[in-house]
């Protein structure tokens, strides 16, 4: 095969519209060569929604015209095409000189086009599209709110087209029939809820698995001893992970104690509460705090349930804050 480089810049779109006169006749015969051509593009894997979904430009749409003529020229290139049902990059490549992801990102459209002109098969379809010799290049104005072209399919009240420009379009189309020239605006591309609900719902799972290790992970740790003694260890938050007894008596304050929220002041005033009113501990009693791990705030005890119960109960209360003494004032 010769190189056919200098073949990609023969033809260009035109931007005039396709003027067409309405023949019956000829409008089923084109329904007919529709129905052949996008049953030929199934066999290839391309489908009209995947066309449509692509938007490239004048220039790009110009480059791939002129690709997809020399592939459909190509009889041997061709042949490779149909066995294979894709194009054979490496050696398309070659021929024309495009980079090999170039042709891999428009390759629907590239064999859209060239399915269209090999062979001539769908010459109603064809005589439909706009393009000339570069040389010959025309300007004119085109409404950029309203599209037209052929009908390829309808779907409830929009319809899928080419239009004389080589799009491939979805649009709102009020009845037209396959074949026919129908216009309409551009259909608005429905919001892909996918990805952005996968990326919450993996959000919400990292946050959750990070929220369930902050919430097992111990802290801190503080050991009340009276008569009995009971280990307890909480989370950063301050919220109460496991609690355990390291003597009878101790055990019998855990069954005892329910508190209604299980931050630090609170389990520890619900302790505190239930050894008075067992008498595990009584008036004037010493009770030792022992708080290893994060240290409280200096001022932890001067306020809250526990300082309330140490005053009220004249405990003779002993605080180690890791290292340091805390007072009940």
């Amino acid at each position: 095969m010769v190189n056919r480089v200098l073949d990609k810049d023969r033809y260009i779109f035109l931007e005039k519209p396709a003027m067409e006169v309405y023949n019956k006749e000829e409008t089923l015969k084109r329904a007919d060569e529709i129905e052949a051509y996008i049953s030929e593009l199934k066999t290839f894997n391309i489908s009209l929604e995947k066309l449509s979904a692509t938007s490239l430009s004048k220039a790009e749409r110009s480059l791939i015209l002129n690709l997809a003529f020399i592939l459909s020229s190509e009889e041997k290139l061709w042949d490779k095409v149909l066995e294979n049902r894709r194009i054979p990059f490496s050696t398309f490549s070659k021929l024309v000189e495009e980079p090999v992801f170039e042709l891999k990102k428009w390759h629907d459209l590239i064999l859209s086009y060239s399915i269209l002109f090999h062979g001539e098969k769908y010459p109603l379809i064809t005589r439909y599209l706009q393009y000339d010799l570069k040389e010959k290049e025309d300007s004119f104005p085109i409404d950029s709110d309203a599209h037209s072209g052929l009908t390829l399919r309808k779907k409830g009240s929009y319809a899928y087209i080419l239009s004389s420009q080589g799009q491939f379009m979805k649009i709102k189309d009020e009845g037209n029939s396959v074949g026919d020239v129908t216009s309409g605006k551009k259909a608005r591309k429905r919001p892909n809820l996918l990805k952005p609900l996968i990326a919450i719902v993996m959000i919400a799972l990292i946050l959750g698995l990070a929220y369930q290790y902050m919430s097992e992970k111990v802290d801190r740790t503080i050991i009340i001893r009276a008569e009995g003694e009971i280990k307890m260890n909480f989370n950063p938050w301050g919220n109460l992970v496991s609690i355990s007894a390291v003597n009878p008596k101790g055990q019998e304050l855990i069954e005892k104690s329910d508190p209604e929220q299980n931050d630090i002041d609170t389990v520890l005033a619900e302790i505190i509460e239930q050894a008075y009113i067992s008498e595990a501990i009584k008036e004037r009693d010493e009770i030792i705090i022992l708080i290893s791990g994060e240290f409280l705030p200096e001022d932890f005890f001067k306020s809250g349930k526990t300082h309330d119960r140490i005053l009220s109960y004249q405990l003779d209360c002993k605080i180690n804050n890791n290292g340091s003494f805390l007072y009940v004032e």
